[in-house]
């Protein structure tokens, strides 16, 4: 039994280190699958008539997403309560926003030093950990970004970017309710760079999850119009969500532009 267990380990550890970057975009997996023990199978459809979306993930749970907690999320408590806030606080001082959001970025500067690695960028996880030295001394526990007029840019990379770059689709699409917009991969990787909050006590790290939350939707207020005056509000945040982490994942493929024949045809034959 002990030696079963031993060789299967090896041989996980084996398929992953001569895995390569793929582009999560075009993946062969399908999250809906059970399993796939054959290339038969790995190019067989589990999406039951469902849209695949950016990452391969799939909102299979759309009327539950978009009934419930879409309409919790965007017409009571963002419009109530996160939005008014939001830019009450987008009124403070710039000072007073760039040291909260310095702040933040700055304990990201951790998971950055430990993700960048494992992406194979050893460079970027020495100048995350310099940045993070430099910014929680020189700059007031990360208030001011001392780092950055020194040179050194802000090299991110989150867990959830990593395991998109190494394969792993998004999975199924979630709308938390409070939290927003979310997905498998997503909850996994956020679980797994949550340890920068561990020194601190629940009470604390709650706070400080708040005012980072405030911080980041304050900064998205001149995108409000492009979800408000939407046809498909619901689907229009969903597609901005999962483009940007694919981007975040392969940003290359996501500044191609692919051309459409049939659009083409479609233009010349209005042009004649």
């Amino acid at each position: 039994m002990l030696k079963t267990i031993i060789k299967s380990t090896l041989a996980v550890t084996a398929l992953f280190s001569f895995a390569q970057t793929v582009n999560a975009a075009h993946s062969t997996y399908s999250p809906m699958a059970p399993r796939q023990l054959s290339v038969k199978a790995s190019h067989a459809d589990y999406s039951y008539g469902l849209s695949i979306l950016p990452g391969n993930s799939i909102d299979s749970i759309e009327v539950l997403n978009r009934n419930v907690f879409w309409r919790g999320n965007y017409l009571v408590f963002d419009r109530y309560l996160l939005r008014p806030v939001a830019h009450a606080y987008a009124k403070l001082p710039n000072f007073a926003k760039d040291g909260v959001h310095n702040f933040f970025s700055n304990i990201s500067d951790l998971n950055n030093t430990v993700n960048n690695p494992l992406v194979g960028r050893f460079k970027d996880s020495s100048i995350s950990i310099s940045r993070f030295t430099i910014n929680s001394t020189l700059g007031l526990l990360g208030l001011i970004d001392v780092a950055k007029h020194m040179g050194l840019e802000q090299k991110s990379m989150s867990m959830n970017t990593v395991l998109g770059k190494a394969g792993v689709d998004q999975g199924e699409y979630f709308m938390l309710p409070a939290l927003g917009p979310t997905t498998e991969r997503n909850i996994h990787g956020s679980l797994a760079d949550s340890w920068t909050f561990a020194p601190f006590n629940v009470w604390t790290s709650a706070a400080l999850h708040v005012v980072e939350a405030i911080d980041i939707r304050a900064r998205l207020i001149d995108q409000e119009e492009l979800i408000d005056k939407s046809v498909d509000p619901y689907a229009q945040m969903r597609q901005i969500y999962l483009m940007y982490q694919e981007g975040q994942v392969n940003p290359e493929a996501s500044m191609e532009v692919k051309k459409d024949e049939n659009v083409e045809e479609f233009l010349d034959e209005i042009d004649g």
